[in-house]
């Protein structure tokens, strides 16, 4: 009933709605809504905890403030969910992701756009994954949404903490293919249905994008070689000053970490990545003043394993200001059964992170956690459960490590718990992203949001958070270059690939190999914002010979701003965007 609506939810003119949609829930008698909600398809999802249905019964609709009281908590639980994502993402999945590109040999290229990309990219090529095929217009609008947030907010915080010259031919090779894959996927979508061949080409695009990294990589590496090559023996004061200007040159080592997991983890990781690529182009030596961290962790069996298990890092919480501190509390609770289930080898840690017990408990646990996350641990091989048969195989595997290892040498094997560490974090994440959007979802039928403003607002800001905190300190620590090429190739990444696999996944179910794709008013207007972010970097690096001021960050401030209060204006029905014809709601 119309009366039963509290007026912090009241619609803002938006269409009708149909019955089965569970955003009717408001035209349902109060006393009824929690029986409605149980029984409508719409408002089920295949998450751990049923929200929509628990919003509705613990809190009753009739009482404003207490409506209002639990529409308040799930919002603060969605912001402890983007938590638990992001330190899974950081700390857990991409330590792993760095190990198994080394094990792979991948140059650093080619791990930084494939298998690094990913780690970094993983809540929002998840979150992609996890939502229903009908509810897509979240997914592309989060995607195209995260990418306007991250070419402007992102990049224009390293602009403003750190002003730098951007580098000419990484910039525009990653411009040039961003703006070509938004200009595709605006096509693609055109006719609201995408075949597979189409959902398969965004991934081709990132593919063909992944072959000129490695063509520009090989005529650099050339380049170098001529260009190092020691002067020629008759030129005998040259060659004396090459040789001790060679000598001279020193990279300051980072200091390794006493415990594996910790608030710089993935800062320590990426900036160790760019400490070789300087000790191996420069051909420099390697400061060896700084306390390698073998003091600060404890000796002994079960003292090194309740220091690996302990949900605070003192290391952090020693150099950490208060409101950190504040965020090393919060995250304690998750920390703790993260560190317990999920192998960690951290090539910035002492032993890599090697802890004997740790390790030889999470070998025997991990891989059943692992099946019951992925919700395969009712199959069964033979009469054989498939639980029953990983838990065997794993204490099995615990007892071997333990009877054939040493507490202070690192084994030889000790890099393949990356891989185990690998699919543990991606089973969190995965479970995490379920929770994620099942929590959006009822956030957005309680306030009546569209689709739309909860994908390019909500989940996109939810999701790049920890992009914009961790570029901005990579550019802190000198390297703001590093931090401004991920504000390109990074959205470039989740965007081909969270579409690719979305639309190509839900196009395989059907017989003609092709999925509709749900319309959002806003579509075109996020897509047009993206390119908008995108030439008004290159007009203003190109009239600044690609020195990025200050004045280059608060030019993407003001263009993120007109995003934010276009999408506002439109969601409060104030003006009508392109395309308002379709529903979002």
């Amino acid at each position: 009933m119309a009366s039963d609506l509290p007026p912090i939810i009241a619609r803002h003119g938006g269409p009708e709605i149909d019955e089965d949609d569970c955003g009717y829930v408001w035209q349902i008698p109060a006393a009824e809504r929690c029986q409605w909600t149980k029984e409508t398809q719409d408002c089920l999802t295949d998450a751990a905890i049923q929200y929509i249905p628990g919003l509705f019964c613990a809190f009753s609709s009739e009482n404003t403030a207490l409506i209002t009281l639990g529409i308040i908590l799930y919002m603060l639980w969605l912001l402890y969910l983007f938590l638990i994502l992001g330190t899974t993402a950081d700390n857990f999945f991409c330590p792993a992701l760095s190990i198994i590109a080394e094990i792979m040999h991948l140059s650093d290229n080619i791990a930084g756009v494939t298998i690094l990309a990913f780690g970094n990219g993983a809540p929002d090529i998840f979150t992609a994954l996890v939502a229903p095929a009908e509810e897509t217009v979240v997914m592309f609008n989060e995607l195209i949404g995260a990418g306007v947030f991250v070419t402007t907010v992102i990049a224009g915080s390293i602009a403003v903490v750190q002003p730098f010259r951007v580098k000419f031919r990484p910039y525009i090779r990653d411009t040039t293919f961003y703006v070509g894959a938004v200009c595709w996927i605006a096509y693609v979508i055109g006719d609201e249905s995408v075949h597979i061949w189409e959902a398969m080409s965004l991934i081709f695009v990132y593919v063909g994008f992944i072959v000129v990294v490695v063509i520009g990589q090989m005529i650099d590496n050339r380049k170098n070689v001529t260009q190092d090559r020691i002067p020629s023996l008759y030129d005998r004061t040259v060659l004396k000053t090459y040789l001790v200007n060679r000598d001279e040159t020193l990279i300051p080592r980072l200091p390794t970490r006493a415990k594996a997991v910790g608030l710089q983890s993935k800062l320590d990781i990426v900036l160790d990545v760019e400490r070789k690529n300087a000790l191996a182009k420069d051909d420099t030596t390697e400061d060896s003043s700084i306390d390698d961290g073998a003091s600060r962790r404890p000796q002994g069996l079960f003292r090194e394993f309740l220091f690996d298990v302990s949900p605070m890092n003192m290391e952090d919480w020693s150099e950490a200001s208060k409101c950190t501190r504040i965020y090393i509390i919060l995250r304690a609770i998750p920390m703790a059964f993260l560190q317990f289930l999920i192998p960690v080898v951290n090539q910035t840690a002492v032993k890599r992170g090697w802890s004997k017990l740790l390790n030889c408990t999470q070998l025997c646990i991990t891989p059943v956690a692992i099946t019951f996350l992925f919700d395969v641990w009712s199959y069964s091989i033979g009469p054989v459960p498939l639980y029953g048969l990983v838990l065997v195989l794993g204490i099995s595997g615990g007892m071997f490590v333990f009877l054939t290892t040493d507490l202070d040498r690192v084994p030889k094997f000790h890099n393949a718990f990356a891989f185990l560490g690998f699919f543990a974090a991606m089973a969190v994440v995965y479970l995490i992203a379920k929770e994620v959007y099942s929590v959006l979802h009822t956030i957005g039928t309680a306030l009546k949001i569209s689709d739309s403003t909860l994908g390019m607002m909500f989940l996109a800001w939810g999701n790049s958070i920890g992009d914009l905190i961790s570029n901005v300190a990579i550019a802190k620590r000198g390297y703001p270059r590093m931090g401004f090429a991920a504000c390109f190739g990074g959205p470039l990444f989740n965007t081909l690939l969270g579409m690719g696999l979305t639309y190509g996944i839900a196009a395989a179910k059907h017989d003609d190999l092709r999925t509709q794709v749900r319309a959002s008013a806003m579509g075109p207007g996020c897509i047009a914002f993206l390119l908008c972010s995108l030439m008004a970097s290159a007009s203003y690096l190109t009239t600044t010979g690609y020195l990025a001021r200050r004045s280059y960050g608060f030019m993407l401030y003001s263009i993120y701003f007109m995003f934010m209060l276009i999408c506002i204006l439109s969601e409060i029905g104030f003006i009508h965007p392109l395309g308002s014809d379709h529903r979002d709601d």
